[in-house]
């Protein structure tokens, strides 16, 4: 049987990157984790867990010891979950020694930093100004008409991002960060009040292989949270957005010098004008793959078959992803799936 190992496996984007490959009964699934916990969790999708290092601590020591495991388990295809551990990738250099669904390396440091990928994107891009220290907020807000979006170049789940309206807020929001080792540098961006958009490609020898895209509607805990943006999503649904879909297909073409391939997801937001402007582009999954699943739309399975060399079959519906259908996800139970419309009825497992 064919072995697939999914890093971080009880994070919330590797459970659903395994829960979407088990739907293969002809997969083996592999789980890593750098704590018990995660290992924990993963059991309950996987049919083995093994142990990996954190990925934050030595990028080189991280990616020898994947290595390892991929050799050992003797793993067919790696998909790596999580930001930290593309960042390993990227600082050492080379990727790993299994067909992993990964951008080309030289695009990896430009999707994990936002200026980067501003300057690339260009007009599909929200105004931007990055800060190399506080002193330039005057500046930025003298080219940038507030409310804006102030928000660090690196980092994920909207950590430290705030809409601010003054130079003042900017200047006390930045140094309250500084104290918590968040030095910079920032950037200032137009505020975008529209809908907030993912959209996820699977780019096979330089073609959109398959593709989903969805509407974020809610976050956990976003009440008590200063940006009101949590990065774990509570509410969201599949879409038909046109537009959004080809500029999420043209920054990711631009930021891997156009070659493109592997898993790349793009995030926008519209502008006042209705405008999708990217704000961050991922190199793995993002959004919410098990509603693309659900949805008809198997990004996980498309690419591990892809890597294998087989053809896509039952992993993409023949129409792509069914738009309509919502997940709402709640602490300790499993995500609720319903057509946008229906009635109880209408509700999935």
């Amino acid at each position: 049987m064919t072995r697939i190992l999914i890093t971080s496996v009880g994070s919330s984007p590797g459970l659903d990157i395994a829960r979407s490959l088990a739907l293969d009964p002809t997969l083996t699934l592999v789980g890593g984790d750098a704590g018990p916990w995660g290992r924990r969790l993963g059991a309950r999708v996987c049919h083995e867990v093994i142990a990996l290092p954190r990925a934050d601590r030595s990028p080189t020591a991280y990616l020898d010891a994947l290595d390892r495991a991929l050799t050992q388990q003797a793993i067919d295809v790696v998909l790596v979950s999580l930001d930290v551990e593309v960042a390993a990738v990227a600082a050492c250099g080379r990727a790993p020694c299994r067909p992993c669904p990964l951008p080309p390396i030289d695009a990896l440091a430009v999707t994990l930093d936002k200026a980067r990928t501003a300057a690339l994107a260009g007009e599909r891009v929200p105004a931007s100004r990055e800060l190399s220290s506080a002193d330039e907020l005057a500046a930025a807000f003298a080219a940038i008409a507030p409310p804006v979006w102030l928000r660090p170049s690196t980092g994920t789940s909207g950590q430290a991002s705030l809409r601010v309206d003054s130079v003042e807020e900017a200047r006390m929001w930045i140094a309250l960060w500084a104290r918590r080792g968040v030095a910079g540098p920032w950037l200032v961006q137009e505020f975008l009040p529209g809908r907030n958009i993912n959209w996820t490609g699977l780019y096979v020898d330089g073609r959109l292989a398959a593709s989903a895209c969805m509407e974020r509607r809610g976050y956990y805990l976003d009440t008590v949270a200063v940006s009101g943006v949590t990065g774990q999503v509570r509410l969201c649904a599949t879409i038909d957005a046109p537009a959004a879909a080809a500029v999420a297909d043209e920054v990711a073409r631009a930021v891997c010098g156009g070659r493109p391939r592997g898993l790349l997801s793009v995030d926008l937001r519209e502008d006042r004008r209705g405008r999708p402007r990217v704000t961050e582009v991922n190199p793995r999954l993002a959004g919410r793959p098990w509603l693309y699943t659900q949805a008809g739309v198997n990004l996980p399975l498309a690419a591990a078959r892809a890597l294998l060399g087989r053809p896509l079959g039952d992993a993409v519906a023949p129409g792509g992803a069914r738009v309509g259908l919502q997940m709402y996800r709640q602490l300790d139970v499993a995500p609720l799936l319903v057509e946008e419309g229906a009635d109880d009825d209408g509700l999935a497992p």
